[in-house]
């Protein structure tokens, strides 16, 4: 959700220059190829080269090919791939859903789901670079999305800041370890399944108690094998997401919100004086 991929606005020329492209209005060139190419179809193709090849395969002289002009086609729209980047990661956000949950709390789990989809659908948004706070239309329509949600919790305005920040960074953590993991195990052809059960045996053998006693306890207990078939899958059925150790890494954000819960409650309470 943090600007990316450029440098965070500092009132230069070059600064009011990126915000015009971000915000799509800036003029077009007077001179260069023929109407038919724009800043939005640019884009499109490097996000669409994003999606199907990854980050690493975006490069202006590829975009150029794609849309059949020249690479100094594009550069008269755009002044370098970093620029192209922050333009690229800012579409591919999208807007976010309106949440439908009755309560804040459902509500700004909601809007952690959906950007967490974001995420897993363009992995490669992950590789991009956070150079500020958000500064692009759906940056901030995300932004917007998240602060509206704790409207209801009544916390100061700047309170209500530093949560979203920490939760965006929260969730963003927690669907890079997600794709990082799913993308390995596809690459090697390994179910979830058969990954647990070859970690859950390497702690069983590796994992000995006088070294590791918590681990070894935990890999007795059988907190790190697979799901047994027929018992429904509980572990990752909420958001999908599970990380290297087999364990739902939903529980982590569902404790954050929690605290995030606890603490606005805690803030809106009356305070109760002369009692013991």
């Amino acid at each position: 959700m943090a600007t990316s991929g450029g440098e965070w606005a500092d009132g230069s020329p070059e600064g009011e220059r990126r915000l015009e492209l971000l915000w799509r209005v800036a003029d077009r060139p007077r001179r260069g190829p023929r109407p038919g190419l724009s800043l939005d179809a640019i884009v499109a193709a490097a996000v669409g080269l994003a999606d199907a090849e990854g980050l690493g395969a975006v490069s202006m002289q590829r975009v150029a090919a794609e849309l059949g002009y020249t690479t100094m086609s594009l550069y008269r729209y755009v002044s370098s791939k970093e620029q192209l980047v922050e333009l690229m990661a800012d579409d591919a956000l999208g807007e976010p859903p309106a949440p439908e949950a009755a309560d804040w709390r459902a509500r700004l789990e909601e809007v952690s789901r959906a950007l967490v989809a974001v995420y897993r659908n363009r992995p490669w948004l992950l590789g991009v670079e956070i150079s500020g706070p958000p500064e692009g239309p759906n940056q901030l329509s995300w932004f917007e999305a998240y602060l509206e949600t704790l409207a209801e919790a009544e916390l100061p305005g700047y309170e209500r800041v530093a949560v979203v920040l920490f939760i965006d960074g929260a969730v963003r953590e927690i669907a890079r370890i997600a794709v990082q993991v799913e993308g390995a195990r596809r690459a090697g052809g390994v179910s979830d399944d058969a990954a647990g059960a070859v970690y859950a045996s390497v702690l069983r053998r590796f994992a000995v108690p006088e070294r590791y006693p918590n681990i070894a306890a935990l890999a007795a207990e059988g907190v790190f094998d697979p799901e047994p078939p027929g018992r429904g899958a509980t572990r990752g059925a909420d958001w999908g997401l599970v990380d290297a150790m087999g364990t739902d890494i939903a529980f982590g954000l569902h404790r954050l919100l929690d605290g995030v819960e606890a603490y606005a409650s805690g803030r809106t309470r009356p305070a109760t004086r002369g009692k013991a």
